[in-house]
Order: structure tokens, then C-alpha cells, then sequence
């Protein structure tokens, strides 16, 4: 019967830089067939809106506050390194 991949043929893609996205979401697209892509993210990474609104600013404020309540200051300090220090 063989493996999926080869019957269906499915393309994996891993991408772990940032500066292989471009070529591997070209490859992907280029593919006739089905595409996995695996990209390696950081879990801290925040995703930024073209505009930031009251609500919003709000909504993370009030993460931060129950971070801080809760015990996991530590994790406010890891979201400032991979956000503020690149």
C-alpha cells in the first residue's frame, strides 16, 4: 500500500528562520498536490494588528494584572524579552 505521503503526495515544509518563509510558502504554493507546513513559532511571540485599539490595550492589561496575581510574573519577563529585545 505504501506511506500517505507518497499516494497522496503530500509535501512537508519545515520552516525554523524567519528568512525561510518566503521560499518555503513559494515551494508550498507551487506544489501540485496537498503542503504541510511546520513552522517553528515562539510561544511569546505577540501578533500585532495594524492598529491597536482602547479595547485591546485593555484586554492586555488585564492579562498582565492576573499574570502578576497569579504567580507568573516570570512569563510577563519572557514576553518582554521576545517582543522588546530583537
Amino acid at each position: 500500500m505504501g506511506r500517505p505521503s507518497a499516494r497522496w503526495r503530500v509535501a512537508g515544509i519545515r520552516l525554523e528562520r524567519p528568512g525561510e518563509v518566503e521560499a518555503g510558502i513559494t515551494a508550498a504554493l507551487a506544489h501540485d498536490g496537498p503542503v504541510l507546513v511546520d513552522a517553528v513559532v515562539n510561544r511569546m511571540e505577540l501578533a500585532m494588528p495594524p492598529k491597536v485599539t482602547a479595547q485591546m490595550a485593555k484586554g492586555f492589561s488585564l492579562y498582565m494584572l492576573k499574570a502578576v496575581l497569579d504567580g507568573r510574573a516570570t512569563d510577563l519577563v519572557e514576553l518582554g524579552r521576545s517582543n522588546l529585545l530583537r
